[in-house]
């Protein structure tokens, strides 16, 4: 199965969302039957400008991202015909897309937040990019719940599914970003997003000695490359959540992140000074710890916990 970036991240985004807001999720389940209005994933076109934009007449390769006129909204209501647990149930239906796309709306700021600061965006244009990119997980992170259930016949055509939900998705940020420089950052950021998460916490760790834009981008692309050298696949979160729905094995993934926290402590005098260094690490060893639990509680939620 091909790297599915995303994917699965949004489905621990919908059980974080699913464990603050458990009473509102059984109302829902109880509802589901009369569900009168399917939240609406498809981006809408933005109402046109009044007035041009001269920077666009200016120079139209960089600054005219007017967005594109969506196609016709695709049918995206198939059920689940054998759902194993109530909660893949509700997060399948209408009612539970809906809940889980707010989840992803309000987490976009820490996913994405910084990518789509870069781009100095006005405000239509950055109502539209993000709900390009709800949808991309909110896609992703449904046929991904299905993927943890499937046998491995169903899992093959599950991740053909995703590759070209995520094929067509792509397409559509390209066209967006108008140009071939934002779109290979963008991929790149998308490759590096398991670092790039992490970059809150870390500036909050270092605010005595702040790091400069450049070398937080070193900082970000040497976990990145420490992530990738500490064993096999890309050791991200999606891969990581593939293995567990196949073997529930956790102590798999912490040997790794052991391995792959040598290769940081080795390399990270490189980038930071000493001070950021101590801070850094003891802001990393925290991080683990955090990181471990939601696992975990991923695990029991979704019944792969061998305990």
């Amino acid at each position: 199965m091909k790297y599915l970036p995303i994917a699965l991240v949004a489905i621990i985004a919908g059980l974080a969302v699913y464990l603050v807001q458990e009473s509102r999720l059984k109302s829902l389940q109880d509802d589901l039957a009369s569900a009168d209005n399917p939240a609406g994933d498809e981006p809408k076109k933005p109402r046109k400008r009044t007035l041009p934009d001269p920077v666009t007449k200016q120079n139209p390769v960089t600054s005219s991202r007017r967005p594109p006129s969506p196609g016709p909204a695709k049918e995206n209501d198939e059920k689940d015909e054998n759902p194993l647990k109530s909660m893949a149930e509700v997060m399948q239906s209408e009612a539970g897309r809906a809940m889980i796309k707010q989840g992803i709306e309000a987490g976009l700021p820490m996913i994405y937040g910084d990518f789509i600061d870069a781009l100095s965006l006005d405000d239509e244009e950055s109502k539209y990019f993000k709900e390009l990119l709800t949808k991309r997980m909110l896609d992703q992170q449904q046929l991904g719940m299905k993927w943890m259930q499937a046998d491995e016949e169903g899992r093959v055509a599950l991740s053909l599914e995703m590759e070209k939900l995520r094929g067509e998705s792509s397409v559509k940020i390209d066209e967006f970003l108008q140009n071939e420089e934002d779109a290979a950052s963008f991929k790149k950021y998308e490759q590096q997003l398991p670092e790039r998460q992490q970059m809150k916490g870390v500036r909050n760790a270092l605010s005595n000695e702040p790091l400069t834009p450049e070398v937080e981008e070193r900082l970000v692309d040497t976990l990145y490359k420490a992530r990738l050298n500490s064993g096999e696949g890309n050791g991200s979160d999606e891969e990581n959540w593939q293995n567990l729905g196949q073997t529930g094995d956790f102590s798999v993934i912490e040997e790794r992140w052991k391995a792959t926290d040598v290769e940081i402590a080795k390399n990270i005098p490189d980038v930071l000074t000493p001070t950021q260094s101590e801070a850094f690490l003891n802001h990393w060893k925290t991080a683990r710890i955090m990181q471990a639990a939601q696992y975990k509680m991923g695990m029991q939620m979704m019944g792969m916990d061998k305990e």
